[in-house]
């Protein structure tokens, strides 16, 4: 009877275990997320980390939505019917709009309607971006500091405008054209071409009716995006984004090519200013205009050095690239966020940023921002797992499932960390192990918010003629140059008192050092005493990295550890391939083989022997008619390619590490750091 009672009584317990967890899983929420850009699957991605969400629909989502809480659907967004019905259907208890499109054309009044929650503005308080002539004049209105301006609706009006005023001008279609319906003419004639192109020749379509022609403002450009519940407003952190399709802001304007967020250039005082005079200030008017503003309010400023903070626009949703940057910092809990925001109750949540730094880096299509081709497949974004994560934006999957390009800008990949420069160095870590044809992305994001370093600092052992030096001399190596890409090749260090390395040193004026393996009385020392000589030898130098360039000795397990991801050796083949060997015997193990392809390998050192993790591999074909020698030349020249490109990785931040070590620690005999936790 015990034992049945027990049984009973276990049974009835797990039912009600069981019971418990299905009415968990039946108060989860479902939320429809409408849009297929980056900034639709980065607000899926932070949506997904709520535990109080059980399921996003992603309407119509891209190529990168999936996962245990995602799906997507087809719904016509455009059919504000369809979709009110679709989440009576699905149990939706919030809709997040992503595009302004949906938003300006009256969704949230719709859904609202109908008894369902939108984190979006209504169609008259998302005129502040649908139409750039009401927003100006709403500014003007409310006292909120803009530039400069004049609306038309007629071309000779305008065109009169254009001859008449002194100062440089920026022509902007009133409506909503994608974020490309802004131009910034260089002189009048230019100013007069661009007009007759976007009023006459709907060069933005009907988003031209109506052109704002305001004063060229100067200045760094920065982000202010806002949470709102119509009354209470929380700031994100400052953002900047990169518009220019290439580096150095060249270039025609994309819809962003990157972004870092948290922007140095809006200080803590900048920041009061835009909070109280332009954010407060537009939702304290919109809600007197009878438009409350519930979602994200986005200000685009331009600090202008004569003028003070200038909004050049407000947007009435996330920005894409900055919503990449900004929803990795957010610490608090999103869906919380964006129903606080619906139910007016943003003022009674406390939202958290993480001290961090993040940046973004977007990959566009070949030929972006003009035609560019589609269906390229994109290859190695499972291999992005340096702790960066990778939004997609024009992508889809093939009925095979191959993932392809489907649009301008293609995918972005986000590194978020302590500092600034390891988050960029995760970031383009990242978009290193990616590739689609033609894909093109910038390489100098977040440079107005870098502030210079020092060189970084090289120390070289080796024991031979050290050939793969010179590549380093030719290139990069440039003692106190103002240029943080050369590099100051400190100190050489040989184990050979007549190494042709240390010869190859002197003559280019870098200190050169014999370092002896015996004692006073003749015997050979041990490994750890020896490296501890040359750590001796290096140590005035001060350098953060060591390269082994032909270097006749196995290191100790302990010099290893106290220059952990700071050793770097070149290898003459492909690793795992012909490891452990030297130089010539690689080479003729190579032919023997009769291996088709060779190479070199650059790899961080650990104790045991060409084991470390691999940096830089670069490889060439091995030919019928070659020698020892001959394949020696080819890997040879290959060896310095791949020791000036691992360098490069390590100097910006992209292995993990911190490059620039402490002076102080290195004077006090400790150069080891600890890898960075990014």
């Amino acid at each position: 009877f015990a034992y049945t009672h027990t049984r009973m009584l276990m049974f009835f317990f797990s039912h009600i275990q069981l019971s418990i967890m299905a009415d968990s899983k039946s108060n989860l929420a479902t939320v429809l997320l409408i849009g297929s850009g980056g900034r639709e699957h980065t607000m899926a991605w932070k949506l997904a980390q709520s535990p109080k969400v059980g399921k996003i629909l992603v309407a119509p989502g891209n190529g990168g939505v999936s996962g245990p809480k995602l799906e997507k659907i087809t719904l016509n967004v455009n059919d504000h019917a369809a979709v009110l019905k679709a989440c009576k259907e699905h149990g939706v208890s919030l809709v997040a709009v992503g595009p302004e499109a949906p938003l300006a054309a009256g969704i949230a009044d719709v859904l609202c309607g109908g008894g369902v929650k939108v984190f979006g503005p209504s169609k008259a308080a998302a005129e502040i971006e649908a139409s750039k002539a009401f927003s100006k004049d709403f500014m003007a209105k409310y006292k909120i500091p803009t530039a400069e301006y004049k609306n038309f609706t007629d071309f000779k009006a305008a065109q009169d405008y254009l001859k008449e005023v002194k100062h440089k001008v920026v022509i902007k279609a009133s409506g909503l054209a994608a974020g490309k319906g802004v131009v910034l003419p260089e002189t009048t004639e230019e100013a007069l071409e661009n007009l007759e192109q976007i009023m006459v020749n709907k060069e933005f379509g009907d988003a031209g009716q109506e052109v704002v022609i305001e004063e060229l403002l100067g200045g760094p450009e920065v982000s202010c995006l806002a949470f709102t519940d119509g009354s209470t407003v929380v700031l994100l952190p400052a953002a900047q984004d990169h518009k220019r399709i290439f580096e150095g802001d060249k270039g025609p304007n994309t819809g962003g090519m990157g972004a870092y967020s948290p922007a140095p250039v809006l200080t803590a005082e900048l920041k009061e200013f835009v909070l109280k005079n332009v954010v407060q200030a537009a939702v304290d008017g919109l809600r007197a205009e009878g438009r409350k503003f519930v979602g994200v309010l986005y200000a685009g400023m331009m600090l202008d050095p004569r003028k003070g903070p200038q909004c050049l626009e407000f947007n009435c949703r996330f920005g894409d690239p900055e919503t990449q940057v900004l929803l990795p910092l957010l610490d608090s809990d999103l869906y919380d966020i964006m129903t606080a925001c619906c139910e007016g109750t943003l003022g009674q949540l406390d939202v958290r940023f993480k001290p961090h730094h993040a940046a973004t880096i977007v990959a566009a299509s070949g030929g972006y921002p003009k035609k560019y081709p589609k269906g390229k497949v994109i290859t190695g974004v499972e291999n992005v797992n340096n702790g960066a994560t990778v939004f997609h934006a024009g992508t889809k999957l093939t009925e095979d499932g191959q993932l392809v390009t489907s649009g301008g800008r293609v995918l972005a990949v986000t590194g978020t960390a302590p500092s600034l420069r390891e988050a960029l160095g995760m970031a383009y870590a990242g978009m290193g192990k990616i590739h689609f044809d033609g894909m093109q992305f910038r390489k100098d994001i977040a440079h107005r918010a870098l502030t210079p370093e020092r060189q970084l600092r090289v120390a070289v052992l080796g024991s031979t003629r050290g050939t793969d030096l010179q590549a380093i001399i030719d290139n990069i190596h440039e003692p106190g140059s103002k240029d943080c890409s050369k590099i100051d090749v400190c100190c050489v260090v040989s184990n050979r008192s007549k190494a042709g390395i240390l010869e190859r040193a002197q003559k280019y004026n870098i200190p050169a050092k014999f370092v002896s393996c015996k004692d006073a009385d003749g015997n050979k020392v041990s490994r750890d005493v020896y490296d501890e000589r040359v750590e001796e030898a290096m140590r005035s130098y001060k350098p953060d990295l060591i390269l082994l360039i032909g270097y006749m000795r196995i290191v100790s397990g302990a010099f290893c550890k106290r220059w952990e991801r700071r050793i770097m050796n070149v290898h003459p083949s492909l690793l795992p391939k012909f490891a452990g060997g030297m130089d010539g015997d690689v080479h003729e193990a190579v032919l023997k083989a009769g291996e088709k392809q060779t190479g070199c390998t650059v790899h961080f050192v650990e104790e045991k022997v060409d084991n470390g993790e691999i940096i830089v591999q670069k490889a060439c074909d091995v030919s019928a008619d070659d020698n020892k020698d001959t394949l020696k030349a080819k890997v040879q020249h290959l060896e310095g390619l791949a020791l000036i490109e691992a360098i490069n990785k390590f100097r910006l931040y992209q292995l993990g590490v911190r490059p620039l070590l402490d002076a102080n620690r290195l004077s006090s005999g400790e150069p080891a750091q600890k890898k960075a936790k990014i």
